[in-house]
C-alpha cells in the first residue's frame, strides 16, 4: 500500500521547511547508501570483470571519477549531514527541547557516529533514516503503518525491543536470585526493610485467620466432635475393669453409662465451645498476637526456619517471572 501523505497538517513557514528539509535528507542518505553498498560490491574483482566487459564506459567512468575520488565524495554528503545536525542541534536549543543545551548530540549520537567517513561507522546513516521517517510519522505528515515496509519495521523494532529487554530482565532477575542464594545484602535488606517493618501486619493477619478457621472448622464439625466423645467414652468403659463392672450394674449400670456419656459430650462441647469463642474473640486478639508473635520471635530458635521458608518462597517468585518473561508474546501474535 501507498505511503499517506497528510500536507494540509503542516503550519506554513518552519514546519513546511522541515518537512522539505527531512525529505531532501532521507533521499540524499538513500542515494548515500546506495552508492556505498555499490562501491562495496565493485570492490570485488569479479563485479569488475562483468562491468568492464558488459559495459565498458560505465567502468571507466566510475572508476576514474568515483573510485579514485569515493572518499572526497563521501565528505561531501558528511559536510551536508554535519550541517543539518548543527542547526538542529541549534534549533532544539532554540526551542529549549531538552534539559541542557549538550544533550542533544547524546540524544542523537547515531547522526553523530555516522558522520565518520570510514568503516562501518557509515552504515549508521540507516538510522538516522529511520530517525527522519519517525519524525515525519509522529508530525502526522506521512503515514508508514498502511505500508509493507512499515508494518515491518514496526514488528522487527517490537521483537528487537522484547528480545533485549527480556534477556536484561532475566539477568537481573538471576542477579536477585543469587543473591538470595548465597544470603548475600539483598537477603538482608528484604528482612530488614520489607519483612521487619510488617511484622506486626503479618501477625494481625496470621491472628485474624486463625480465628476465623477455627469458628468456622467449628461450626462444620461441631456434630461430629460430639459423637467422637460418646465414642470416647465407650472405648473408655469397655477397655478398664470399673467400666465393665458398672456396666455389669443391673438396671443401673446402662443408664449411669449413658449418663457419662451424656456428661462427657455435653462437657467436652461446652469446654470446646468456650475455646472456640476465647480464641475468636475480639478481646482476646491481643493474646493471640503475643502468642503468634512468640512463635515467630526468635528467642525459640524458629528464625533460621522461617528464613529458609522466605527464601524458598522468594526463589520460586522469581522462576515464575523468569518463567513469564521468557514467553516470546511476539511468537502468540503472528498470525496462524
Amino acid at each position: 500500500m501507498s505511503v499517506h501523505f497528510h500536507l494540509k497538517k503542516l503550519r506554513p513557514g518552519l514546519d513546511t521547511l522541515g518537512f522539505l528539509i527531512d525529505v531532501l535528507m532521507i533521499l540524499l542518505v538513500v542515494v548515500n547508501l546506495s552508492l556505498i553498498l555499490f562501491d562495496w560490491v565493485y570492490r570485488v574483482e569479479t563485479v569488475q570483470e562483468l562491468l568492464r566487459a558488459w559495459v565498458p564506459g560505465f567502468f571507466t567512468f566510475y572508476k576514474e571519477q568515483v573510485h579514485a575520488h569515493f572518499f572526497e565524495i563521501d565528505l561531501a554528503f558528511v559536510t551536508v549531514y554535519l550541517t543539518e545536525f548543527v542547526i538542529r542541534w541549534a534549533v532544539a536549543i532554540a526551542r529549549g527541547t531538552y534539559h541542557r543545551w549538550f544533550f542533544y548530540p547524546f540524544v542523537h549520537w547515531y547522526d553523530l557516529l555516522g558522520c565518520i567517513p570510514v568503516g562501518s561507522f557509515r552504515w549508521l546513516r540507516i538510522l538516522r533514516v529511520v530517525s527522519l521517517m519517525f519524525r515525519l510519522q509522529k508530525m502526522g505528515v506521512v503515514d508508514f503503518r498502511d505500508t509493507y515496509i512499515g508494518r515491518s519495521v514496526i514488528k522487527y523494532y517490537r521483537i528487537l525491543v522484547e528480545e533485549v529487554s527480556d534477556r536484561v530482565v532475566i539477568n537481573v532477575l538471576e542477579g536477585a536470585q543469587r543473591e538470595i542464594r548465597t544470603g548475600g545484602p539483598m537477603m538482608h535488606r528484604i528482612e530488614r526493610d520489607v519483612l521487619a517493618p510488617r511484622r506486626e501486619q503479618l501477625v494481625d493477619y496470621l491472628a485474624g485467620r486463625i480465628a476465623d478457621a477455627t469458628r468456622r472448622s467449628h461450626d462444620q464439625y461441631r456434630d461430629r466432635l460430639s459423637e467422637y466423645l460418646v465414642y470416647l467414652t465407650d472405648e473408655a468403659v469397655h477397655r478398664t475393669a470399673a467400666g465393665r463392672r458398672l456396666a455389669a450394674i443391673p438396671v443401673a449400670g446402662p443408664r449411669a453409662i449413658d449418663l457419662l456419656g451424656d456428661t462427657v459430650r455435653d462437657g467436652g462441647s461446652a469446654l470446646v465451645d468456650q475455646l472456640v469463642e476465647d480464641v475468636s474473640s475480639p478481646a482476646n486478639r491481643p493474646r493471640l498476637d503475643a502468642l503468634i508473635d512468640d512463635l515467630l520471635s526468635a528467642s525459640h530458635g524458629g528464625t533460621e526456619q522461617l528464613n529458609e521458608m522466605v527464601k524458598q518462597t522468594l526463589l520460586e517468585i522469581l522462576d515464575h517471572v523468569k518463567a513469564q518473561v521468557a514467553v516470546q508474546h511476539w511468537k502468540e501474535e503472528e498470525p496462524e
